[in-house]
């Protein structure tokens, strides 16, 4: 499937979706996913972080029925360290199973965190368009996107980052408070956007970002966990609500 749920797309938004709570301890979360009012599928995320390491193991299951028309399932690990509020992946593993075949994706990271190399089995196409490591400076892996979703800050709607996929760069941003605080859940504006190593087309102003909302709670800690992202998609309306 292409457009909106295409493979490694779909890694990168159900990435940002995904947040995690305490730390030094496990921390399981449940999603449950539809498009235009329809289950999707279901997506579990395992976190365990301290104040040196983190390591986080994310898995995506398609309603069994959709799987005959779209691609399939989806998981992704990584494990890496935190140095002064950054988190630096040293390595992201990332497995998709597709209605054709199965991809699987290692990518290994320098000591700044930076992406170094990438193997893929098969092996990614190289396109005009596909950009490499040296491309990706700076950027996490779709699974360690969701501990940097999670990381304390002092305000819930301000937080951008860019997620590297091993051929495609992304960029989530977290761009405002929409209304007054209920509580302690805010709801915020967000955007995704393509930022390189995708075809001319996918890039032209009106395909390049796509809008989306975020409702999240705080937890008196500094964290912020998601209680549902909701974003429009050319199949109708789709969310992810905390189960």
């Amino acid at each position: 499937m292409d457009g909106q749920f295409g493979g490694m797309k779909t890694a990168i938004i159900l990435a940002a979706i995904l947040a995690t709570t305490p730390a030094t301890a496990e921390t399981v979360l449940k999603y449950s996913t539809t498009v235009a009012g329809i289950p999707l599928g279901k997506i579990k995320v395992v976190l365990n972080d301290d104040d040196a390491d983190y390591r986080v193991r994310a898995k995506f299951e398609m309603v069994p029925i959709l799987r005959t028309i779209f691609n399939g399932d989806a998981t992704a690990k990584a494990a890496g360290s935190m140095a002064e509020g950054r988190f630096l992946p040293r390595e992201s593993v990332f497995r998709y199973a597709g209605r054709k075949r199965d991809r699987t994706i290692t990518m290994r990271f320098d000591d700044a965190g930076n992406p170094a190399a990438v193997q893929a089995k098969p092996p990614l196409r190289e396109r005009s368009y596909t950009i490499g490591v040296e491309g990706a400076g700076g950027a996490v892996d779709p699974a360690s996107a969701a501990s940097v979703l999670m990381a304390p800050r002092a305000e819930p709607c301000a937080l951008t980052f860019d997620v590297f996929d091993g051929s495609k760069r992304h960029r989530i941003h977290l761009t405002g408070q929409r209304g007054a605080a209920k509580g302690s859940t805010v709801t915020c504006s967000g955007m995704y956007e393509r930022v390189s190593g995708f075809k001319d087309k996918y890039m032209t102003p009106e395909r390049r970002t796509w809008p989306f909302v975020a409702t999240v709670k705080g937890r008196g800690d500094g964290r912020w966990v998601p209680l549902k992202i909701t974003a429009e998609t050319k199949f109708g309306p789709a969310s992810a609500t905390l189960r």
